[in-house]
């Protein structure tokens, strides 16, 4: 595993080579951390790829061409090692690529890259997907990275650049495919826990920008905490989840961008069924943006 470094006048980041994770965001001139640190016994994860699916897949598994294949909850990308492409002091590009492993649970030639750079106070995220198969590339792409959020603080809070969304919910770890109305962002929605009993909060998103913003304390207890306001943005994305955990101690809030979603309740498990999945021709490549902007 190597870590990378990128740094301008605002901020430094640091991204892993595994799951070519972000694993932190600070202020160059404060040093406060910005995104949650993995904490193992709440989530050992902090910015995590998801690829090739998002989610839960029907008893992990799905039908291809009459074949049956396993893969757990958001796919594979995240477990792997990436490996260097280009860097630069402010910008970092990272590949990850089909290999045996991968061939046994999702049987397409591919190629993915992620692409990461500074500009300004905002982190640009690009993700590239090549289908270097002979055939049509079913497959999902996210991102999920979680922020610093004291829960305590009356202060943490979500908006949106749009007011009103339609929410789907999870049944159990799959997607009810009836939406149970409008998510409403009239007002600020102040972040509870039980926000998150049944998982996240599902956001359809219709419009080909959508912006979504977190006001929070950085950390909890910490005589140097500061309240910040860090927007995630996505460009054509279908679904936006909001997430946390109701238990104590998971002090973050996830906004992830997500072109894919979770297998719906009524799943007949055939992958080109699959809701909101992409399917990429032959040779052919597709970019995927989203920016993280620290304000």
């Amino acid at each position: 595993m190597t870590e990378y470094k990128l740094s301008n006048n605002f901020l430094k980041v640091t991204i892993s080579s595994a799951g070519a994770e972000v694993t932190s965001v600070k202020a160059a001139n404060g040093g406060y951390e910005y995104l949650w640190q993995a904490d193992p016994k709440v989530w050992k994860r902090h910015a995590p790829i998801l690829f090739p699916i998002i989610g839960r897949l029907q008893d992990d598994s799905y039908l291809y061409e009459g074949k049956r294949y396993h893969m757990s909850q958001h796919g594979f990308a995240r477990d792997f090692d990436w490996q260097l492409i280009a860097q630069d002091d402010e910008s970092l590009t990272l590949g990850f690529q089909s290999n045996p492993e991968t061939l046994v649970k999702y049987p397409f030639d591919f190629a993915l890259e992620a692409h990461y750079e500074l500009v300004g106070f905002q982190l640009r995220v690009s993700y590239q997907v090549a289908n270097r198969s002979d055939r049509l590339m079913p497959f999902s792409i996210g991102g999920h990275p979680a922020f610093n959020a004291d829960f305590n603080d009356a202060q943490t809070s979500v908006t949106a650049n749009e007011q009103t969304f339609t929410r789907y919910v999870l049944a159990g770890n799959y997607l009810n495919p009836k939406p149970i109305g409008k998510f409403s962002f009239s007002s600020v929605h102040k972040i509870q826990r039980s926000d998150f009993i049944n998982d996240a909060i599902i956001l359809k998103a219709d419009k080909p920008y959508t912006e979504l913003f977190l006001q929070a304390n950085m950390k909890k207890d910490d005589p140097s905490q500061r309240s910040a306001r860090i927007a995630v943005a996505a460009e054509n994305v279908d679904f936006f989840g909001i997430w946390s955990k109701s238990s104590q101690g998971a002090n973050f809030v996830a906004l992830e961008p997500w072109w894919g979603v979770a297998d719906t309740t009524d799943s007949d498990q055939q992958i080109d069924h699959k809701l909101a999945i992409k399917k990429l021709p032959a040779g052919e490549k597709q970019l995927f943006h989203y920016s993280m902007s620290f304000l």
